[in-house]
């Protein structure tokens, strides 16, 4: 995608055409001097070259002819075509046999060239490369610029270099005229005259294919084969004189810099058009569009900057975010106006649409203030869009801050915890979900076992019971009769267990019979088969044979159900005269014959001995049951004891990412320290431990105290420095839980005994959860201005002071936009420029950023891509400028309202005063 403002062109600034004598020199010179002028392009288009400097030796003949060529191609649909920016020049050799390559604006021709040769008194034959002016190299140069050129003295290290070629006094006479600022360098090993080292010059270095040939058959170069990257806005005369006078910072060498520059971050924002409120997009919408790299809103006082962010937060659903104390003032931007007079800047007609990349993807952010509602759509074809779900914070994080929201980061240190959390390498979000679900597991456990105990608590009931019975039948085992009745007792069980087990498999003949009357499959469909047909006879005889098979498999299965009903008949014959039936038969008699006796002798109900025999089974059999029970028990308390520990370890693992991604993220920063202090909260501790125990509302304020207080239960969280933070929470919970358990030593302690009942009223679950409490950690932030030296508590630094040190961590990690507000104020020039401007030029590779902001060293020295001018037109802000700085539009709007813009151009730019205009 193309994105407005500056970007990396390849720009090949050495390059011969057959108009040139020494083209294609070789063995096949003839045919290479035949090349078209399309192919001669298309060479350069195939390896992706965006500008080509057309040099060739005292000429430029295919200037116009290649200008010429390059809009056939344009039109024609060529599959090799790309857009190729053609830089009208020539290679000059000059008194002494040295090669200055002068390079012109896109606009220039063949005719400007021809001037320029004349003016220099070249009289020899065009072309060649032995020919020579009449002129000495500092007349050269002189001539190019006063021509509009740029003097660019080439291969300086090589034949025909000027720093081959020349040496003392007209060497230095190069090297102190203030039109050279770049040279083009083949071996950046090669080491510098004595003379330029001694001038402390830093000559942009550019370097060029220099070719001569069409490929890179035999060791040529070829097109292509050695280029600079050139940041500019579009490829253009001025653009690129200011890269040269910029130097490291606009230009990368092929042969140093292997990557590509334009690659940036996976999450950026495209645009933020604004339609309808107070101030911005009425008549007109406003549309600001951004680049993935480092984007500047500049503009005066009351233009609208800070308004055009505002909307973003609320577009993407951020205004979360905001500090507390602060959300009155940002109120405005997000209430809807009832009058001119009104704060609100929102109208009821308001809407705010972002467009977002994210891995490659398209989407747009829709928030309607009509309806107050948000959609995402995602672009599913070119201009083609399509609704998408999700959440918005969540699908497209971007981070929005304030000045005064970084000022209130650095009085609170506790709100940079939420910051910290929400970084991918902590990712708080998912160890939440997992605390919750352990968390749930331990209450769950621990009801269980609750609802386990409950039931144990009857054994002793049924124990008794037990024993009642127990006493009652030695009445009857006591009378003489205790063989019977014990024989009848041992075969009646034994009679239950043959009749169990005869149930078991008496009903396999019926499940054999129905299995074989599903068995068979059905008669294949005949419909769709020709029996006069080959394959499908053949076919319709092997489904007859799978028919066949199976019917013999009924049949087989028919006989082993008979064969069972006959094995169920031989058992029913044969059970009776089982010995053991026999003595069933005799124990049921003598048993009959015995509560006979025991009646007609009035020993009590004799039907009451079988009652007795079963009660006695059935409290035996519950009995076992407590006994799983107990099992079930011990288990459960295993798993809530292991639960507990993996609580714990959870716990502990939080605090060990956060401590890890701020090590990460902070290593060798000289501005800021950040450490975490394990359950170190003390601000909303208090408010935990009251809403843990049901005393939200206050009250007991002796017993549960303060932290840093003298006496309480949350004092002790900071007494006794002896002991772990760790070990004082679990003693604060033991305490607790004493007092609920009665203990004699803790109730005593308490200084409120209607605490005391407080406590002890509490439910089962509520003690559960005390075991699950852990305060939240807190972090220690240090700051320092003396290159990493006596770092001091952020509360003790002055309002600058606090807003550096959150700035340096807020600039030392993520991926996803970073969006700021005038972060430089309160912060003096110095610390603007070695916290803001260094750590911008370094994170924008990979995130994006835009920044609002009063401070030209921001912009300039910052070196950002894509620059919007804000002004106010008729009552609204408008765009008035947008681009890169190599644009003069823009150079001119932060000359105009930008403190220090003129200063921060020279500062960056030595030689700028030609090009701020």
């Amino acid at each position: 995608m193309n994105w407005i403002g500056s970007r990396w062109w390849k720009f090949d600034f050495h390059n011969h055409t057959p108009v040139s004598d020494d083209y294609g020199k070789g063995p096949d010179q003839a045919l290479h001097k035949q090349i078209s002028h399309k192919n001669w392009l298309l060479n350069y288009m195939r390896q992706g070259i965006d500008c080509v400097a057309v040099t060739d030796h005292n000429s430029g003949a295919w200037i116009d002819p290649l200008k010429q060529a390059l809009l056939e191609l344009s039109s024609e649909g060529h599959p090799d075509y790309r857009p190729l920016y053609l830089f009208p020049g020539v290679e000059i050799t000059v008194q002494g046999n040295i090669h200055i390559l002068a390079i012109f604006g896109t606009e220039k021709t063949t005719s400007d060239i021809d001037s320029l040769l004349g003016a220099v008194r070249y009289r020899a034959t065009k072309g060649r490369s032995d020919g020579c002016t009449e002129c000495s190299a500092v007349e050269v140069i002189d001539e190019i610029a006063r021509s509009g050129g740029l003097a660019i003295p080439a291969h300086v290290d090589q034949a025909n270099g000027l720093f081959t070629v020349c040496s003392g006094n007209t060497l230095e006479q190069v090297l102190d005229n203030k039109n050279v600022f770049a040279m083009e360098v083949t071996d950046l090993a090669q080491v510098k005259p004595q003379l330029y080292i001694g001038k402390n010059l830093q000559w942009a270095e550019v370097i060029g294919t220099d070719s001569h040939h069409p490929s890179g058959t035999d060791g040529q170069r070829y097109p292509g084969s050695h280029f600079t990257w050139v940041k500019m806005s579009e490829p253009s005369y001025d653009g690129l004189r200011l890269a040269l006078i910029d130097g490291a910072l606009s230009l990368k060498r092929s042969d140093r810099f292997t990557g590509d520059p334009n690659t940036h971050g996976q999450l950026a924002i495209e645009s933020i058009v604004v339609d309808d409120a107070k101030y911005l997009g009425r008549g007109q919408s406003f549309f600001c569009q951004l680049n993935p790299w480092l984007n500047t809103i500049i503009g005066g006082r009351g233009t609208g900057k800070s308004t055009s962010l505002e909307f973003l937060r609320i577009a993407l659903k951020r205004k979360g975010e905001i500090p507390r104390n602060l959300e009155k003032e940002f109120a405005k931007y997000s209430q809807t106006s009832g009058s001119r007079q009104d704060e609100g800047l929102l109208t009821d007609s308001t809407n705010i649409t972002v467009g977002f990349r994210k891995d490659g993807g398209r989407f747009r952010i829709t928030w309607s203030n009509a309806e107050s509602k948000y959609a995402i759509e995602e672009e599913s074809a070119p201009g083609t869009w399509s609704a998408s779900e999700g959440d918005i914070a969540q699908r497209f994080p971007v981070r929005i801050y304030s000045q005064k929201q970084i000022f209130e980061l650095a009085k609170h240190p506790q709100a940079l915890l939420q910051v910290v959390d929400d970084a991918p390498a902590v990712n708080h979000r998912d160890w939440q979900l997992e605390w919750d679900e352990l968390v749930s597991k331990y209450l769950s456990i621990r009801a269980q076992e609750r609802e386990v105990q409950s039931g144990l608590q009857e054994e002793s009931v049924i124990k008794g019971q037990l024993e009642d019975v127990k006493r009652k039948l030695e009445v009857f085992e006591k009378a003489g009769h205790a063989d019977v009745l014990k024989a009848y007792q041992l075969r009646q069980n034994q009679s239950k267990s043959i009749d169990s087990w005869e149930k078991l498999w008496e009903g396999s003949a019926k499940q054999v019979r129905d299995i074989s009357g599903s068995l068979l499959p059905p008669e294949l469909d005949s419909q769709h088969f020709n029996v006069e047909v080959a394959d499908d006879k053949e076919l319709i005889d092997a489904a007859a044979d799978i028919r066949a098979t199976f019917e013999t498999l009924q049949s087989e299965m028919n006989s082993i159900a008979q064969r069972i009903d006959d094995a169920k008949s031989a058992w029913n014959q044969a059970r009776p005269d089982l010995k053991i039936s026999k003595k069933i038969t005799t124990a049921n008699q003598e048993y009959t014959d015995l509560l006979g006796q025991l009646s007609a002798a009035g020993a009590g109900d004799p039907s009451g001995y079988g009652l007795l025999v079963k009660q006695r089974q059935d409290l035996e059999e519950k009995l076992k049951g407590f006994s799983k029970k107990r099992e079930a028990l011990v288990q459960y308390q295993k798993g809530a004891e292991e639960c507990l520990v993996k609580l714990h370890e959870h716990r502990a693992k939080i605090t060990m990412l956060r401590e890890d991604f701020l090590k990460a993220t902070l290593v060798g920063n000289s501005y800021v320290q950040i450490n975490v202090i394990p359950f170190g909260n003390k601000l909303t501790v208090e408010e935990e431990f009251r809403n843990l125990i049901d005393r939200g509302n206050g009250g007991f304020d002796r017993d549960i105290g303060v932290v840093d207080g003298d006496e309480g239960l949350l004092a002790t969280l900071t007494q006794n420095s002896s002991n772990t933070m760790d070990e004082k929470i679990a003693a604060l919970k033991s305490s607790l839980l004493a007092i609920h358990a009665n203990d004699t030593t803790a109730v005593d302690a308490a200084k409120d005994r209607r605490f005391v009942s407080h406590i002890q009223g509490l439910t089962p679950e509520q003690i559960d959860r005390i075991w699950c409490w852990f305060p939240d950690d807190s972090l220690d932030v240090r700051y320092s201005l003396k290159d990493g030296e006596s770092f001091k508590p952020v509360e003790q630094g002055s309002p600058g002071q606090k807003t550096a040190a959150l700035l340096a961590f807020i600039l030392s990690y993520g991926d996803e936009p970073l969006v700021l507000d005038q972060p430089e104020d309160d912060l003096d020039n110095h610390l603007i420029y070695d916290l803001i401007v260094t750590q911008l030029r370094e994170i924008k590779q990979r995130r994006q950023v835009l920044v609002v902001t009063h401070n030209a060293n921001i912009v300039v020295n910052g070196d950002a891509e894509n620059v919007i001018a804000l002004d106010v037109r008729s009552g609204q802000t408008r765009i008035v400028a947008q681009g890169g700085l190599q644009e003069s539009s823009i150079r001119n709007q932060i000359c105009r309202v930008m403190e220090g813009g003129k200063e921060a151009f020279d500062q960056r730019y030595k030689r700028i005063n030609a090009v701020i205009a």
